[in-house]
Parts: structure tokens; sequence; C-alpha cells
């Protein structure tokens, strides 16, 4: 299950694009310093809030041996399946309502429900409280993504949207690593009350930085059938479709590693952690990658994912060729995420909580999907090399998803 959930979220993000139309930052004073202190303290809320799942990934097993019970796993396929459903519920409330009221909400009902679960007093209380946990962390992608498209001037947005996408993409690695360090000193229960008290701090620095949107003349009086009418146009749902794409070959290819046992616990790990600059990179290389359109990055990432993918094939059990072709497929991926956020969001400026619930949910879908065909595989009495089959499939995938990208690109506004 580690294997299979390596980077599942990882971006469950992304947002705002610098071409929005929409009027950007409001006039406060000191709005400079109040915008550098919204993308910091996002970025590391982001670590935080994400961390929720990536941490379950160390503590279920630990969790479930305490209580003398199986089903680890379920300590993060509770909170993973309600984090995705939890996407399609936020996002079109984020566009009726303030998106800081949102993020507010959604930060107070998380620090409850990780207090809940840091008490949890049976395996069946931790596991709803995982999904509680779940429905709740599923409001801050939105509300985050969209305050930033709302309230940051031109320049900064694509700044802070990589930065943020970054923290996402490293909590993958850091939450992992945090609730190890953590279970090993004290217990699994400390991690979540940690969390706990970070979460309840930040509301009160949340409200204390955050401004409230600007009032709207014309208020969506039925939000969730925005979500219709997006996938109602072919553009978005072909990038959409591509966005299957974006984490689940990423993920597939760490549990074919996995289960072909030709590396040991500390080698996974480290081929994890290798990959941690890679998947920030494009969080301090903004500022160049802002020199290129949005469809541009996507067809070049998926491209070169695809090539590293295919090159994986080649290398077999190496750890060194296994490490580099993982490092620039990771890099790819810190592309990927917040282009893909960008195109989309470009497509319906005025909807952007709707479509990046549909962009997280499609997300989240491809990298739970992605692991299931590897295992099934695994088990079955083949000669087939699991990396290798993965590898192929995985780049023909990628190079699909680069045309995918580059037809909507090139296709007409509907």
């Amino acid at each position: 299950m580690q294997n299979q959930l390596v980077g599942c979220n990882l971006l469950v993000v992304t947002t705002s694009p610098p071409n929005l139309a929409s009027p950007a930052s409001p006039s406060h004073p000191g709005s400079t310093g109040y915008s550098t202190a919204s993308v910091v303290l996002l970025a590391v809320l982001a670590l935080v809030v994400l961390s929720q799942l990536y941490g379950a990934l160390v503590l279920g097993p630990t969790a479930a041996g305490e209580f003398g019970t199986g089903g680890g796993g379920l300590v993060q396929t509770a909170f993973g399946i309600a984090y995705a459903a939890g996407f399609i519920a936020w996002g079109p409330l984020v566009d009726r309502f303030d998106a800081r009221r949102i993020l507010l909400l959604g930060l107070i009902g998380l620090a409850l429900t990780t207090a809940f679960v840091a008490f949890s007093p049976t395996m069946a209380w931790l596991i709803f409280g995982r999904i509680a946990q779940g429905l709740a962390a599923a409001s801050f992608a939105p509300a985050a993504f969209s305050y930033f498209g709302s309230h940051l001037p031109m320049p900064s947005r694509v700044t802070a949207i990589t930065v943020l996408t970054s923290s996402f993409l490293a909590a993958a690695v850091l939450g992992q690593v945090a609730a190890q360090a953590i279970t090993d000193t004290l217990s699994w229960r400390w991690f979540f009350g940690i969390s706990a008290i970070l979460l309840a701090i930040a509301v009160g620095a949340a409200a204390r930085v955050l401004h409230a949107d600007q009032a709207t003349d014309q208020p969506q009086s039925r939000p969730f059938a925005a979500l219709a009418t997006l996938l109602g146009n072919g553009r978005i749902l072909v990038l959409l479709i591509a966005t299957l794409a974006i984490l689940g070959p990423f993920i597939a290819l760490y549990a074919a590693l996995g289960h072909t046992a030709q590396f040991s616990g500390n080698a996974m790990l480290t081929l994890r952690l290798s990959a941690l600059p890679a998947l920030v990179w494009a969080g301090f290389a903004s500022g160049w990658l802002a020199r290129f359109s949005a469809s541009s990055r996507l067809i070049v990432g998926f491209t070169g994912a695809a090539v590293a993918a295919a090159a994986l094939a080649l290398v077999g059990g190496n750890p060194v060729g296994a490490a580099i072709c993982l490092f620039v497929f990771a890099a790819c991926v810190s592309i990927l995420a917040p282009a893909m956020i960008q195109a989309l969001t470009g497509l319906a400026p005025e909807q952007r909580g709707s479509i990046t619930a549909l962009y997280t949910f499609a997300l989240f879908l491809g990298a739970s999907l992605a692991p299931l065909p590897v295992a099934t595989g695994a088990a079955a009495p083949t000669h087939l090399d699991p990396v290798a089959t993965t590898a192929l499939i995985s780049a023909a995938t990628l190079l699909a998803s680069a045309a995918l990208t580059a037809a909507a690109s090139r296709a007409r506004p509907a």
C-alpha cells in the first residue's frame, strides 16, 4: 500500500493562471506585505494539510497494531476517498461564497477532526475520524488557489501558484518522514495531535493575514450546476482526461518497483527522498517557466516523463539508473501540475473553485486507479517484468496525454 500511494495527491492542487482576465488584487494597506505573508502561510499550511494523507502510509499499520486489528491501509484509504469526494463539494462553494470564509471554515473543521483522530478510542472511530478529516481537508486546495487568483497582483500569481504546488508535492515525502520520526520517538497519536495544534494556530493566522473577497454583483445561485457546464466544454474535458496521467504513471512506477522486491525498504525510501528536489524545483524556477505558455509546458512535461518512463524499462533493477529516471520523471511532474491548472483555469476564469475541484478530482482518480492494474499484474502468473511493462504502458499513456494537450491547445474556443 505504501508503494502504491507514494505520490497520490501530490498535486492535489494548483490553480489560477497569470493570464486571468479577472482583476487581481484588491487594494489594501500594505498589500505587498500581506501578499507575501499569504503565500508563506498557505505554503506552510499545504505541507500540514497534505501530510495528513501521506503520514498515514507510515501511521496506518502502527495504529492498527495498537488496536489489535487489521486494516491499517484503511487509515489512508478512508481519508483518500473522502478527500476526492470533498473536492466536488467544496469547489463550487468557493465560487458561491468568499474564498477566505471557506478556507477558515475548512481549517477549523480539519483542526477539530484531526484532534478527534488523535484521541480515537477504537479502530472504527479512527476510520470515522479519517473520513471526516478528508472531507474537511478537501476545502483547502480550491479555496487557497481561488484566493490567489482573486487577491494577488498579476506579476505574483505564477510564483505563488508554483510555490504552493511545490509544497503539496514536497508533502508526499516530508509527510512520511515526519510521521516516521514522530512515531519512532513518541507515538502515532502525537503526529495527529501536533498537527491539530498547528492547524488551530493557523486558523488565527489566516484570519489575520487573509482578506475577504470583493463583493460580486452576480453571485452564482446554482454553484453545482457549474460542474456540468464545465464538463460540457470539450477542451476542458480533454485536459481533464490528460490530468489522469499526471500522477497515475508516477505512482504506478513506484508500485511496480515495490512489487518486484528488487529494492529493500531503505532503498525505496532513498528513491523517494532523492526525488524531492525534482518535485519542488519548479517553485524556484517559476520566473523562467512563466516565459512559456501553459500548453507548451504541458507538452514538454508529458513528453519528458514518457522518455523517463521508457528509460526506466531499460535500466531494470539498477538502483542508480532507476533513481535518475525517477528524478527526471518527478521533475516533469513538477512542471505538469501548475501548468495544467493554469490551462484549465484560463478556460474558466470566473469558476476557479469549480475547475480546481474537477482538476484535483481527476488528479486523485488517476493516482488512485493507477496501482490497481500493477498489483493485479504482479499477482498473475506471468514472466513479464512488472517494472518494464508498467514503464512502457506509462510511456504510451504520457505520449497520448501530450497529444491530447496539443489538440486542446489548437482547438477553437467553444
